[in-house]
């Protein structure tokens, strides 16, 4: 009895709090993802907008959303006429700041 109520308790300390907790969700958007689908998400948008100021605005001009059909941030920084200042460095703050917009929940738009 004594065996099988330890190995209950050391089933619960390496199951239990493990099995129960729920594991976090990878990041829905990734600088991969190309930026018209970015742009669809309000969040990303306003991430675009602080990261790459006229950027969203350029791509709704009809000839250049059909030039950069499916590109994404990642594509543009191994263009070498767009990528140069898109360094590894850069890129890899990009990362950290793309999931974090994504962590934090969305702001209303003020009230009119």
């Amino acid at each position: 009895m004594r065996r099988l109520v330890l190995a209950l308790a050391a089933g619960f300390l390496v199951f239990g709090p493990a099995a129960a907790q729920p594991t976090p969700a990878s990041p829905k958007y990734t600088l991969e993802t190309p930026i018209h689908e970015l742009m669809e998400d309000p969040k990303m948008l306003a991430w675009l907008d602080r990261h790459f100021p006229g950027l969203s605005e350029r791509m709704r001009d009809p000839e250049v959303g059909a030039l950069f059909a499916g590109v994404s941030i990642q594509g543009l920084s191994i263009d070498p006429d767009h990528g140069r200042a898109l360094t590894p460095e850069v890129m890899a703050k990009l990362k950290v700041s793309l999931e974090k917009a994504q962590e934090t929940p969305a702001v209303a738009p003020p009230a009119s």
